[in-house]
């Protein structure tokens, strides 16, 4: 550890380019084995303001080193040691940094969005002071927190990460993956979880008050003795009997509007007229937040509805047309869609875990108008988590980011598409085509 206390008092080593090329090239032939190979220990070292793009630097030793504002973007930080390293206002979008040790670093104001984070250590960190004779001071241990203040870390991986007692205020993890994290303790005041999926992530006495978790996923997720005082949770997906615990009492929710049988039946009456005279009358179905959990709408127009953030948990909608309709955030977990229309549809950020979409046409809506414009769909972020997608035409649709883990996707169809970012582990896959998809940094593909 004294190589960390030298770097707190100052005394860091600064490389001149020639110098740090030199030391970056041969841990690139340490890395494959190469003769020449040397392992970059860089612990102490300064490399503040320095161009890393997309360079080699696995498993290098990084304790206690300076890289502010160093330009890491697409870096290969795999199981790096960067132990109370300063990376402040860095620059690591699109790195690896799968297993690296950052215990007690400091990111403040780092963007690390894209990058990878699986199973990195955050945890705080004990530092060993030392004095003038390399002892151990007489003041012996500190502990320092990992401090991810102001990080933007939007469509990170961070699954099984483990941020134990960080803190994290103000931080933006839009859409992040962070299933199964250890976040017990930690100061995640007013931080951004919109879309992030925190499914089996530990929670426990975490600070969360005044932070955003609007489309969050929160199933199996632990909440003993947090702080969600004032916390956002509208169209999150959370469990009953979790929203009835005293940690969520406190929290502001979607207010999801009722409908009986009869303002249905008028609404969806009305909805026909509208599209049967293009406008002139009736009036289009305006069902946003609405609760239709289970209600049978087999077969039923709703070309151009507006169901943005409606529950429709297990809802009957086998045969459905969903021509061009907004359901972006809406919850269709385990909802029966075989067979249905959802050409040009949007769905961004839309819950379909367990839904059934066996045969459906998820792809754009071509040839409308006498200008035969396309209107695309949009499932960007989408969840189809353990869906059923056999024999699905996706064909042109775009699937950034969307998440596929242990969807059945057997002859589905995804032709032209857009898949970038996507998740497919654990997917059923045979007969699926993938021909002429965009499917950068898409996982799980053979």
């Amino acid at each position: 550890m004294s190589a960390t206390d030298d770097a707190e008092l100052g005394s860091w080593i600064r490389l001149s380019p020639s110098e740090l090329e030199h030391v970056l090239a041969a841990h690139e032939r340490f890395v494959e084995r190469k003769p020449g190979g040397q392992r970059a220990l860089l612990a102490a070292h300064d490399l503040s303001d320095a161009d890393l793009m997309c360079r080699e630097l696995s498993d290098a030793e990084l304790t206690g080193a300076r890289i502010q504002r160093a330009l890491l973007m697409g870096a290969n930080l795999r199981e790096a040691v960067l132990f109370a390293a300063d990376m402040r206002m860095a620059n690591l979008d699109g790195a690896d940094l799968t297993r690296a040790d950052l215990r007690g670093s400091c990111c403040r104001g780092a963007r690390l969005n894209k990058a990878v984070l699986a199973r990195a250590d955050l945890r705080e960190a004990t530092l060993v002071h030392y004095d003038e004779q390399r002892s151990p001071a007489a003041e012996g241990l500190r502990q320092r927190r990992t401090d991810f203040t102001s990080v933007e870390a939007q469509g990170a991986d961070l699954s099984g990460v483990n941020l134990g007692e960080a803190v994290i205020v103000r931080a933006d993890f839009t859409d992040a993956l962070m299933r199964g994290a250890d976040l017990r303790n930690g100061d995640m005041r007013h931080a951004n979880f919109t879309g992030t999926n925190l499914e089996d992530a530990n929670l426990a006495q975490a600070k969360f008050g005044g932070a955003v978790f609007r489309g969050a996923v929160l199933t199996g997720a632990t909440l003993d003795g947090a702080d969600f005082d004032g916390a956002d949770l509208r169209d999150a997906i959370i469990t009953e009997e979790a929203l009835a615990r005293p940690e969520l009492h406190n929290v502001i929710l979607t207010q999801y509007a009722g409908k009986s049988e009869a303002e249905l039946s008028e609404a969806l009456q009305l909805h026909a007229l509208w599209l049967d005279t293009q406008g002139r009358d009736g009036a289009r179905a305006r069902l946003a937040q609405t609760d239709l959990s289970e209600r049978r709408l087999e077969g039923m127009r709703l070309v151009l509805a507006i169901l943005k953030g409606a529950r429709l948990k297990r809802a009957g909608l086998a045969g459905v047309q969903l021509v061009m309709a907004d359901l972006s955030g809406a919850d269709l977990r385990g909802a029966d869609l075989r067979q249905s229309d959802l050409r040009g549809a949007m769905m961004q950020r839309a819950h379909l875990h367990d839904a059934d979409l066996s045969g459906a046409q998820l792809g754009p809506l071509r040839d409308v108008g006498t200008h035969h414009r396309e209107m695309p769909s949009n499932f960007e972020r989408a969840r189809f988590t353990r869906a059923n997608l056999a024999g699905a035409d996706l064909r042109g649709a775009n699937l950034a980011g969307a998440d596929f883990t242990g969807a059945n996707l057997t002859g589905a169809r995804f032709e032209e598409a857009t898949v970038d970012d996507a998740s497919f582990f654990g997917a059923d896959l045979d007969d699926a085509c993938f021909t002429g998809a965009s499917r950068e940094r898409a996982a799980g593909l053979p």
